[in-house]
């Protein structure tokens, strides 16, 4: 029986109760000449250009890229004719305040390269009015905006891939990030962080904590969820995988709730310091 089948119903994001968590780390800090040597000489993921601004940008993964470390280049022409070189952090990119060129970045990370997916990304970009791929926005209204759009005249096709594309850019940007301050001040971030998906460890264990009460409060209980996702809850027996222990109902319920009272604590990880 699958836990992650519980989430619709509580309205807890499966990323804080499993303790899917990321860490920026010191690598933030490396500066662009020391992380795009591959950039100079290998073939861009994507280029892209605007004839109505002269615009021009190409995204390459820095020499460096991995998933722990998803560091992009992009290098281009402004449409002032002015040459540039920057670095892009994929896990501090939030589709509610980010460029076109980000959103591509985002697509790149989800897999979401096809033809397809440009043109959905160039129709949001249509929609938000700026005019420039490097000009923020917010592609997240955007898409809710789209969608409506498509509801209202039927085009279900066009409705469920934007859903579609929507919820593997949410699954991506919702994971929780820790990050040392000092890190980010010292990358001209200071106060408050603009990054909505990036936040303290203090603030995401608030955050776990008003989401499980506000569950508490107004979703059904685990036991509920679970009897009302299975209608022969009550009368299986239940094992965990790997596990020869068989359970009854009350049992696992038993044990799924220490299961994510666990996931709770363990979301409460240690920064990582720069030394």
């Amino acid at each position: 029986m699958n836990v992650n089948g519980i989430d619709n119903n509580t309205g807890i994001n499966p990323n804080y109760m499993t303790g899917k968590k990321r860490v920026l780390g010191k690598n933030f800090n490396y500066q662009i000449g020391d992380i795009n040597r591959g950039s100079k000489v290998n073939e861009p993921l994507m280029s892209f250009s605007n004839p109505k601004t002269g615009e021009s940008l190409e995204i390459y993964r820095s020499d460096i890229y991995s998933d722990d470390t998803p560091i992009y280049i992009l290098k281009g022409k402004t449409a002032e004719g002015e040459e540039f070189e920057r670095m892009h952090h994929a896990w501090i990119i939030d589709p509610r305040n980010c460029s076109y060129a980000e959103l591509m970045m985002l697509n790149q990370e989800t897999g979401n390269t096809s033809l397809g997916d440009k043109q959905r990304a160039d129709i949001l970009f249509e929609k938000t009015r700026v005019k420039s791929y490097l000009d923020k926005a917010d592609y997240s209204a955007a898409i809710k905006e789209v969608m409506e759009e498509y509801k209202s005249s039927g085009n279900w096709d066009a409705y469920l891939s934007m859903d579609k594309w929507q919820q593997s850019l949410n699954d991506y940007t919702s994971v929780p990030v820790y990050f040392d301050r000092s890190i980010m001040e010292r990358n001209g971030v200071k106060g408050s962080c603009s990054f909505a998906t990036v936040k303290t460890a203090e603030e995401i264990q608030k955050e776990i904590d008003d989401r499980v009460k506000a569950a508490e409060k107004n979703g059904p209980t685990l036991r509920e969820s679970l009897a009302n996702a299975f209608p022969n809850a009550v009368n299986t027996l239940y094992s965990f995988v790997g596990s020869s222990v068989v359970m009854t109902f009350d049992e696992y319920v038993k044990a799924m709730e220490e299961m994510l009272r666990k996931s709770n604590e363990k979301a409460n990880v240690s920064l990582i310091k720069n030394n």
